[in-house]
């Protein structure tokens, strides 16, 4: 490794020549959404030619050819990033170091290696992040050995690109990282469909009963920024923010910019609540008329079809006080046309028991009060809707009203 002095700085930035490639570090900062500012930096590789071309990282880990070759440049670029992170002034943050597990696997090496860095560079492990794929590495018993050698260290453990190739949830209950990466393509995903940014909900979601923090990564545009805040994630990584450099410097345009996303998000929710008000207003009404003509004649068919001048409304069912379906569901005129009958067998809701369902106990631990669910998959179709609900008294007995609207992404 070599040294070049920096005009700016007192401190010596760090290079390696590798087949006459010359190999810099860069950080990209992880910034805590709710903090407003960077809280670790990714180390990445950066390698340039004699006649200043930069080669890609994947050019450059194509080079070495065998497992101890690899596992050669894998330790230069960790030493690299630890020497040049050590020399910056990076506060109480943490450096995130990608291991090549391949290479890992193949070569088991011995694990003095970072105990002698840490030494080298003052760099205290806590600060250190590693990240695994995991997705790499076919070999449990070795990977678990891998990550308690680390967490013995000190260190933090990073399960990378989550959500891509072929990783499972079953590797985050078994190796309970402290910080989950999910993949670029979730991001990507989320930002054009309605119906993935609540997939990648559900799996920050998951994550966090897990026990671990997330970073999403990858994130380049506003809208994935917006998606990215709105999915709870934790940290957040990506070019809109900012672009790997070789010299950490103070991002005080990040607090700015969350507070601009914040902004934004806060309008929007006013915007869809007040929009949400305005359809409901008029299936408030209609709902109500219809417990009222139910709770005077008893006739259900009849109290539903009112309903349905709403075009949102799908299908009206009857439960009684333990959530037992008392009739046969009555389907809207306008959704019997768009009847999947790939799902008849669900269609039907003759014994069926909806105690367990929030429109069911919401309803009965708030009589006489409308409830309205909010978004999920119905059984029913296998389409997404929700559930109004309220408790009606006919005859002394109990019953739970309930009306589906449909609620397909627009």
């Amino acid at each position: 490794m070599q040294q070049t002095h920096d005009a700016e700085q007192t401190s010596l930035y760090v290079t390696a020549d590798y087949h006459h490639l010359t190999l810099t570090s860069h950080f990209q900062p992880i910034f805590s959404i709710p903090h407003r500012r960077p809280v670790g930096y990714e180390g990445l590789i950066r390698a340039v030619d004699p006649q200043g071309i930069p080669h890609s990282p994947l050019e450059l880990l194509a080079i070495p050819q065998s497992g101890k070759e690899k596992l050669s440049l894998d330790r230069l670029c960790r030493r690299l990033h630890m020497h040049n992170f050590a020399k910056q002034p990076n506060g109480e943050t943490w450096l995130f170091l990608n291991l090549n597990s391949q290479c890992l696997i193949s070569q088991r090496p011995d694990a003095g290696f970072m105990t002698a860095l840490f030494e080298q560079t003052d760099i205290t492990p806590r600060h250190v992040v590693m990240e695994i794929l995991e997705s790499e590495i076919d070999d449990r018993q070795y990977l678990l050995s891998l990550i308690r050698h680390f967490r013995q260290l000190g260190c933090l453990i990073a399960i990378d690109d989550f959500g891509a190739g072929h990783s499972n949830f079953d590797r985050i209950w078994e190796l309970e990282p402290d910080i989950v990466k999910i993949d670029r393509s979730m991001i990507r995903g989320a930002g054009t469909s309605s119906r993935v940014e609540r997939i990648l909900a559900g799996v920050v979601s998951l994550i966090h009963e897990a026990g671990s923090l997330v970073v999403i990564e990858g994130v380049e545009t506003e809208r994935e920024a917006l998606v990215a805040i709105a999915a709870n994630a934790d940290m957040i990584q990506g070019f809109y923010f900012a672009r790997p450099q070789q010299r950490i410097t103070q991002n005080l345009k990040f607090a700015e910019d969350i507070d601009h996303l914040l902004a934004i998000q806060q309008r929007q929710r006013f915007k869809n609540n007040h929009q949400m008000n305005q359809n409901f207003k008029k299936i408030e009404t209609l709902f109500r008329q219809a417990i009222s003509e139910f709770s005077i004649t008893n006739a259900f068919d009849t109290s539903s079809h009112i309903l349905f001048r709403e075009k949102r409304a799908v299908r009206c069912y009857l439960l009684d006080e333990v959530g037992f379906q008392m009739a046969r569901n009555v389907y809207s005129p306008h959704y019997q046309q768009k009847m999947d009958t790939r799902f008849t067998p669900l269609l039907s809701g003759d014994n069926a028991n909806w105690s367990h369902k929030h429109y069911h106990f919401r309803a009965i631990e708030h009589p006489g009060e409308m409830q309205v669910s909010r978004p999920y998959l119905s059984v029913a179709d296998s389409r997404m809707c929700i559930t109004v609900s309220q408790t009606v008294m006919v005859h002394n007995k109990l019953y739970v009203f309930c009306c589906d609207l449909d609620w397909q992404d627009d």
